[in-house]
């Protein structure tokens, strides 16, 4: 049946097992039921931030084979400038047991390898040239896909129920961008609020949903195809059709000397 015990610390009264046992027990078990059906992914925080030429890891929260794994302070990340693909990575290592304790580590590093499905997350990718900075600030939705010298969260994946989702960082950018045009389909305006209201990953069905219905098809749908469907209807919105898994024409101008 269901119940709820709570540990009372009185004066002059034994402190029992069972109440230090309870306070041990009641967030783990309360975070467990919580996110009992949820992915592999980011579920809180974990923003990057562009510092001293390398990047910085904001406090956070990644969920990972039912184990929360807490960033209390910024990491920093040393990033080298070679103009090839390199990946920011979380290694998950095996869980430790010490004295009264045990321990979930996992070790942050960059390399131009994927990140391993099966110990691995990644929390974005870039390609730094030879003497630029790293951009983490996004001018426009159509940025978050820029090559160079720009960090792409766009594959990070995020813990949503059931299936990874993308970063509600880009929900909330493609939501206001979209309400700066006279929207006339309900499904955007719906998509769109529930988007600018997002504190988490909204969930991937949610994301699915709307995608196969706005762009009258059924998939699944990786992140990277979920950020390019979304491109589509943001263009489309503003008058410059496009078609789903099309690269936009360039705007060719004549320049009268």
């Amino acid at each position: 049946m269901f119940h709820n015990s709570y540990p009372v610390f009185e004066a002059k009264r034994l402190l029992k097992k069972e109440m230090l046992d309870n306070l041990r027990d009641y967030p783990r078990n309360l975070s467990a039921i919580q996110y009992q059906d949820y992915s592999d992914g980011i579920l809180s925080g974990c923003e990057l931030r562009e510092a001293d030429g390398g990047l910085k890891i904001m406090p956070g929260m990644i969920f990972y084979k039912t184990v929360i794994y807490f960033l209390e302070k910024p990491c920093m990340v040393e990033c080298s400038a070679d103009g090839r693909t390199t990946y920011l990575k979380v290694r998950f290592l095996d869980k430790t047991i010490g004295a009264g304790q045990e321990e979930y580590l996992s070790r942050v590093y960059v390399d131009g390898q994927p990140p391993d499905a099966v110990c691995e997350l990644e929390l974005g990718r870039f390609k730094l040239q030879s003497g630029a900075r790293l951009r983490t600030e996004y001018v426009d939705f159509y940025d978050y896909d820029t090559e160079f010298d720009t960090v792409n969260i766009i594959h990070a994946p995020h813990a949503s129920p059931g299936h990874g989702s993308v970063s509600p960082q880009i929900l909330k950018c493609f939501a206001g961008e979209m309400m700066r045009f006279p929207i006339q389909n309900p499904w955007d305006c719906a998509f769109c609020l529930d988007c600018l209201q997002l504190k988490e990953a909204m969930p991937y069905e949610a994301v699915r949903a709307y995608l196969n219905v706005r762009l009258n098809q059924d998939m699944d749908y990786t992140n990277m195809q979920i950020y390019s469907g979304l491109k589509a209807i943001l263009m489309e919105t503003g008058g410059r059709k496009v078609s789903f898994g099309q690269p936009p024409k360039k705007d060719k101008t004549l320049l009268m000397i």
